[in-house]
């Protein structure tokens, strides 16, 4: 039971465009690449920014936006899965740099599927008593993983981070549903293998790039068209609700076709979902928060407006939502 009180997000701001990598990959076929998954352009972190410095920023604009103070936040939860360190967690310094004294702070990894269930995770904790207000940030710096010169996973990755301030609200009491769902039969088809304690960094994890992002296996090209329409049902149908009763959908932002395909499915239009992919690529952990705050920027949302949140990442995870706005 929670009611979204402010959103923000915060991009770096150093510019990658498409033809920059026609520079370094050649045009073809890495322009139909782009032209078919709707990616435009993305933004890199600077030397000195992080997943936490991204976090901050995105946090502190959601933050002016409630029009709360720090101290009123009673949780923090930061989905990443690029965090500044392996320990201790990114939250510990976001919690600090926004002043949220009053709150519990950890991460939370479920790859690019992590914001959602965070937020799944925030609204359980809200019970107007020890938990009224919670922040949960969603910041990738994939950049920072990134192999310049593997032309299949370099291409599709930018950084930025996304934020929502919830607070407690009875009210919403039977209006809100979710489910998550996992098929760790994938975990080993794409994602950062070296650095953690199974492959400790070294001499032959360093020459193997094993401590970039690496793409080892392809997922099944139908994965998510496949998933998400059937999970968005289950998730709705909780409620009792059909995809046509929800006035708002944001997606994981990989790949714009699939999001046409799940909507034209459902006989909804277009203009109840939003992409950000052509500006920012593809942010990870953070597209789906951001990809929120450009739609009500856009005005393709108002409050009372039913919301359904549907990401998918490595691992194979998925997440869904849906709330009134």
């Amino acid at each position: 039971m929670f009611r979204i009180k402010g959103t923000g997000m915060y991009l770096p701001k150093n510019l990658v465009s498409n033809e920059y990598f026609y520079g370094k990959f050649g045009d073809d076929p890495l322009k139909k690449v782009f032209e078919r998954i709707g990616h435009g352009a993305r933004y890199y972190a600077d030397k000195d920014e992080s997943s936490a410095t991204l976090a901050i920023n995105a946090g502190r604009e959601a933050l002016k936006n409630s029009g709360m103070s720090p101290e009123d936040i009673d949780l923090l939860i930061i989905s990443t899965d690029t965090p500044s360190q392996l320990s201790p967690a990114t939250a510990a310094q976001v919690q600090h740099e926004l002043g949220l004294k009053n709150a519990g702070a950890f991460d939370m990894n479920c790859a690019c599927a992590g914001f959602v269930t965070a937020l799944d995770m925030a609204s359980k904790y809200l019970d107007g008593a020890d938990y009224r207000n919670a922040m949960v940030i969603g910041t990738y710096a994939m950049s920072k993983h990134l192999d310049p010169d593997d032309g299949g996973a370099s291409i599709l990755f930018g950084d930025g981070a996304g934020a929502f301030v919830l607070g407690y609200a009875p009210e919403q009491k039977g209006k809100t549903a979710s489910a998550l769902k996992a098929d760790g039969s994938y975990w080993d088809f794409m994602g950062i293998y070296g650095g953690g304690t199974a492959r400790p960094v070294d001499e032959k994890v360093l020459a193997e790039k094993s401590h970039k992002v690496k793409v080892h296996k392809k997922f099944p090209a139908t994965l998510n068209s496949d998933e998400w329409p059937p999970l968005i049902k289950k998730t709705l149908g909780k409620l009792d609700l059909k995809p046509q009763d929800a006035q708002a959908y944001v997606f994981t932002q990989i790949r714009k076709p699939t999001i046409v395909e799940v909507m034209e499915g459902f006989s909804l239009p277009m203009e109840r979902t939003h992409t950000i992919m052509e500006k920012w690529g593809y942010t990870g952990s953070a597209c789906v928060p951001m990809a929120f705050h450009d739609m009500i920027s856009a005005g393709k949302v108002k409050r009372g407006d039913r919301v359904v949140l549907c990401a998918s990442g490595g691992g194979y995870a998925m997440a869904c939502m849906t709330f009134i706005y």
